[in-house]
């Protein structure tokens, strides 16, 4: 059975998601402006049901073409799908370690931001590397460059930037760093996808990109991720990484070390199971569709939200924009101001009560977080700008399926709050 086989289901299936949507909107919710909203539809799961109907679910034909797909979106040489943001971060990091051609020996110091998402961190020491948080600069979000040399030694091999919240960090100044103090440059992309510095992708300047596709982000498989690279070897190894160290899904890899091996069943790597679902790669497929729709009205509620808040700049400020660098924007992040008359909790808990989500800028600093009571050594300066983030910030979302309406209504609520001021 194929989608062609299926097209009786359709039918029934747009009944079910109208009544799914009446009911939703008929429910009272606690949110009317939510951190986010689905953007797939009936495509997407007619995807997932002529994977299932077909009975080719796992990792196959979808998975590949989305790959393809994706690199030509950002003009790379090779992408790698895998299940989720996190599993991305994780192999980006053990591809500095593979066990036949090591970059960095266990030990080796990798720069990290202090405001990021964990699994950053954690997949920087799994891959047996010492993570250095460094501090940010609260008016971009991203890591401070004016900073950055108090934090190297001569342990530190690479450096890992995020572009937090789809604003690109300066890759001219990350890349000059690094070549100054010959570090490798990775580069966390999961809330980013579509951001340009210099009309090129962000996650396609260094060694490799991670993206995330959850619910939240700028496309979504459900769960999913991809690392994107210009280097076939480096791909190859990724691919090894992503299923058992197997040589069965790479383009170029070598024949078997030992004639009495099985070519079927031959390892040339260590590696994991973190392979996508053709369901994942079937509902991507038809996201990239849909993502030129998504990144104009985020660019566009996000200009209009934050040219609103340009009369309370004095209270509120949005991020910093490097010249060279395009955003897009993954939420509507803001910065209460030290001597504003209210406190980031205040406006929060006044969003909240009016219906309107927020949360902190991710984990906020995380050397505050309580694991990191066990990992003192990872904290060696003050990280004064993300406690800044950590005290004065939060965000509120910025998704593609509100309605025009809906940003008007926020900007009154935010109106009426500040009034009051």
């Amino acid at each position: 059975m194929n989608l062609q086989n299926i097209t009786d289901l359709i039918d029934p299936l747009k009944e079910t998601l109208e009544k799914a949507s009446r009911s939703n909107t008929q429910k009272p919710q606690k949110y009317w402006y939510p951190l986010s909203l689905a953007t797939y539809g009936l495509e997407e799961i007619l995807e997932a049901l002529d994977s299932m109907c077909s009975f080719r679910t796992s990792m196959w034909q979808k998975t590949a073409a989305f790959e393809a797909q994706f690199a030509r979106l950002l003009n790379c040489g090779e992408a790698v799908m895998v299940n989720s943001g996190s599993s991305a971060d994780l192999l980006l990091a053990f591809s500095l370690r593979n066990p036949t051609a090591p970059l960095l020996e266990a030990g080796d110091e990798v720069l990290v931001p202090a405001v990021t998402w964990p699994t950053q961190v954690w997949s920087v020491m799994m891959a047996g590397f010492k993570p250095i948080l460094v501090d940010v600069d609260p008016n971009t979000l991203n890591i401070d460059f004016n900073k950055i040399d108090a934090f190297i030694t001569e342990k530190t091999k690479a450096l890992f930037l995020v572009h937090l919240m789809g604003n690109p960090c300066d890759l001219k100044q990350a890349q000059a760093i690094c070549e100054k103090h010959n570090l490798i440059l990775l580069e966390d992309t999961c809330e980013s996808l579509g951001a340009t510095y210099e009309n090129k992708h962000v996650g396609t300047w260094g060694w490799g990109g991670s993206f995330s596709f959850f619910f939240s982000h700028h496309i979504t498989t459900m769960e999913g991720g991809m690392i994107v690279c210009n280097d076939p070897k480096l791909a190859d190894h990724l691919r090894a990484l992503r299923a058992h160290g197997w040589t069965r899904d790479q383009h170029n890899h070598s024949q078997a070390y030992n004639p009495t091996l099985d070519s079927r069943y031959l390892f040339n790597s260590w590696g994991f199971n973190v392979r996508p679902t053709e369901l994942q790669a079937g509902f991507g497929l038809r996201q990239l569709e849909r993502l030129p729709q998504f990144e104009e009205r985020r660019a566009r509620y996000a200009t209009q939200f934050f040219a609103f808040l340009e009369k309370w700049q004095a209270w509120l400020t949005v991020p910093q924009v490097c010249p060279e660098a395009t955003p897009c924007w993954f939420a509507l992040p803001l910065m209460v101001a030290k001597n504003a008359p209210f406190t980031r909790e205040e406006i929060a808990v006044y969003l909240e009560k009016n219906g309107v989500e927020t949360r902190p800028i991710v984990t906020g600093n995380i050397a505050h977080q309580p694991i990191m009571q066990h990992f003192p050594e990872l904290i060696k300066e003050e990280l004064t700008g993300a406690d800044k983030v950590h005290k004065q910030g939060l965000y509120i979302g910025l998704s593609p399926m509100q309605e025009e309406t809906a940003m008007t209504r926020l900007e009154e609520i935010f109106d009426n709050f500040l009034t009051i001021y």
